[in-house]
């Protein structure tokens, strides 16, 4: 009877060992979304990883969402109704964007840096009331001049996504475009220093077109498959994502180099991606991205497709606030 016993109880102490280290592994890590990769394959997402931002001041009991709001281009209240800024929702003025930050530092919004978020999506955390991503598409220099001056006055992160081809002209003193100039890397250097912002890719030179037939049509970089005029077709499937896989390491290899820190973020250029491009991502490294539909996000959204919503040009406050809703 006395090893019966003895039996039984090393049973049930290791049972409860079991137990306890799986509750462990959940709580502290073993949480890895998946994703779909190209032909409908299901790839693994990157692993949780502890070294990932936990914000645990944030730390709540029940998952209230967070919106991903977009930006990109921020002008003097002078040349907002120029003709190439009218109707652009791309554009925002200068005093929009300071009545928009002013009302999330008024209001009790938390602001969240992407790398935050990856550690909150990553380690299956919950959004905190009021949360609220702020990111910049394509690393214009207004994000530096304007922007920046502001979420240091109201204490709001953002995260920029760079169009890393045309910081490196902005870096070299090649202007291709005046009147849309682009970060510096010392620009970026000097901001995240502040712990206000972060920098992710945008692509390396993936924010454009590709010829997809022998007669010119376009498509978009990381979506379509390019004409290949010296073999006379499109590229196969594994050429597709070998190019769509060189920008993103190059994108990373650049900015890891010039900022001093892994790049986990990636915005889609124009929005647009599939199975591939998440595959490509994935092979990357990078931890999140984000699209341009919208809607709002929560713990379970897919960290390689985030939902996100434009603040266009001319909004009201009260419409602001509405954005801002999770539904």
């Amino acid at each position: 009877m006395r090893t019966i016993l003895s039996e039984q109880a090393k049973y049930c102490l290791l049972t409860a060992l079991v137990g306890l280290l799986a509750l462990s592994w959940l709580c502290f890590g073993g949480y890895a979304p998946t994703a779909h990769g190209a032909a409908g394959v299901t790839i693994a997402a990157a692993p949780a990883n502890n070294n990932l931002p936990l914000v645990s001041e944030y730390y709540t009991e029940k998952d209230h969402g967070a919106v991903v709001l977009m930006y990109h281009h921020i002008v003097p209240d002078a040349e907002i109704n120029n003709s190439s800024n009218r109707g652009n929702n791309a554009v925002i003025s200068l005093s929009q964007f300071e009545a928009e930050m002013a009302y999330l530092a008024d209001n009790g919004y938390r602001t969240f840096l992407m790398s935050e978020v990856a550690g909150i999506l990553h380690n299956g955390l919950n959004f905190p009331e009021k949360s609220v991503i702020i990111t910049f598409d394509d690393g214009y220099e207004s994000n530096y001049t304007l922007a920046y001056p502001l979420l240091q006055k109201y204490g709001i992160k953002a995260t920029i996504a760079a169009v890393v081809v045309s910081s490196e002209q902005a870096e070299n003193g090649v202007t291709v475009n005046s009147s849309l100039p682009h970060l510096t890397f010392a620009q970026m250097r000097e901001m995240e220093a502040s712990g206000l912002v972060e920098i992710g890719s945008h692509s390396y030179d993936g924010h454009g077109l590709v010829s997809v037939s022998k007669t010119g049509e376009q498509g978009k970089f990381f979506v379509a498959r390019a004409y290949r005029a010296d073999l006379g077709r499109k590229e196969n499937q594994s050429e597709y994502l070998e190019r769509i896989a060189q920008d993103l390491r190059l994108s990373k290899q650049v900015l890891e180099r010039e900022l001093g820190h892994t790049i986990t973020y990636f915005a889609y250029p124009y929005g647009a991606n599939n199975d591939s491009a998440v595959a490509a991502l994935l092979q990357n490294n990078f931890l999140v991205a984000v699209t341009t539909a919208a809607g709002d996000i929560d713990k379970n959204a897919e960290p390689l497709t985030l939902n996100r919503r434009n603040v266009n040009q001319g909004i009201s406050v009260a419409q602001f606030t509405a954005l801002l809703q999770v539904k």
